[in-house]
């Protein structure tokens, strides 16, 4: 019988970040930024494929307890992913692109990863009382 050891949280989450970005690199992406951290929060990775622009966020499991990674972004956590990268577009100033919010979500079996990529996952939409609020 072979024993695998279970990596750390800090440690399966770095590997995961890191396959991730493979994934991305894989379908022709150039990976542009990772772990942006503002005082509000983070974003996991930033890719960009011609005029498309990916803020993904990268939930890396190795037990199913507590459910997959993707049950983990919920609606607060769509709205803080829209925050910054609202925040970092106005910093960075990329020209003509296009905004799409992915999900990956890694389980990690012990040998490999097992991917489930929710491309374009939620959208934001302005309220149309005060657009300057984003909804999901």
């Amino acid at each position: 019988m072979i024993w695998r050891r279970k990596p750390a949280p800090a440690q399966l989450g770095r590997m995961g970040e890191r396959r991730a970005a493979w994934f991305y690199r894989l379908r022709g992406f150039r990976i542009v930024a990772r772990n942006v951290r503002t005082r509000t929060g983070e974003i996991d990775l930033i890719a960009r494929r011609g005029r498309t622009v990916v803020v993904a966020e990268v939930k890396t499991r190795q037990s199913l307890r507590g459910g997959e990674g993707f049950e983990a972004v919920d609606v607060e956590k769509q709205l803080r992913l829209v925050r910054l990268a609202d925040a970092w577009i106005a910093r960075e100033r990329p020209r003509d692109v296009e905004l799409r919010y992915d999900v990956l979500s890694l389980f990690w079996t012990g040998w490999r990863f097992r991917v489930r990529h929710f491309p374009d996952a939620f959208r934001p939409f302005a309220d149309a009382q005060r657009p300057w609020i984003w909804r999901v």
